[in-house]
C-alpha cells in the first residue's frame, strides 16, 4: 500500500512539476480545477464504470482534490520539499474520499491504473532527463 501511495504520489508531482518546467507557455494553458476534475471524471468513467450516482461525487471530489494541490502549488512558492509534503497529504485525503464513493472492485482497479500511470510517467521523466536539452 505504501508502494502504490508512492507511485501515486510520484505521478502527481510529475503532473503538476511538467507544465512548471514547461515554460511560461504551458502556464498559459493551464487547466483549472474544474476543467481538470471534467477530465478526470472522463477518463475515469468508463474505466470504472461509474454509475450516474457515483459521477457527480468522484468529480467533486477529484475538483477538491484539484483546487487543493494548486493551492499547495503557490504556497510551497518553488519549494519541492513542501511541495512534496503537502502533495502527500492531498493524495492521502483523495484516496480517502474516492474510497468512499467507488465499490471495492473500482478502487482495486482506480489503483492499479494509478500505479501504471505512475510508471509510464517516471519512464517518461527517464526519458527527458536523457535527452539534452536544445
Amino acid at each position: 500500500m505504501k508502494s502504490v501511495r508512492s507511485l501515486m504520489l510520484v505521478s502527481l508531482l510529475l503532473a503538476v512539476a511538467l507544465p512548471a518546467l514547461a515554460g511560461s507557455d504551458a502556464a498559459k494553458t493551464a487547466k483549472s480545477p474544474e476543467e481538470m476534475a471534467k477530465t478526470a471524471l472522463a477518463k475515469w468513467k468508463e474505466t470504472l464504470k461509474l454509475t450516474d450516482e457515483q459521477s457527480p461525487k468522484f468529480e467533486a471530489a477529484m475538483m477538491a482534490s484539484y483546487q487543493k494541490m494548486a493551492d499547495a502549488k503557490t504556497a510551497a512558492a518553488g519549494d519541492k520539499a513542501k511541495l512534496k509534503a503537502s502533495m502527500t497529504d492531498i493524495f492521502k485525503e483523495r484516496d480517502a474520499a474516492i474510497e468512499q464513493i467507488l465499490t471495492p472492485e473500482q478502487m482495486t482497479t482506480y489503483r492499479a491504473k494509478m500505479v501504471e500511470m505512475s510508471k509510464k510517467g517516471q519512464e517518461h521523466m527517464k526519458k527527458a532527463a536523457a535527452t539534452p536539452s536544445k
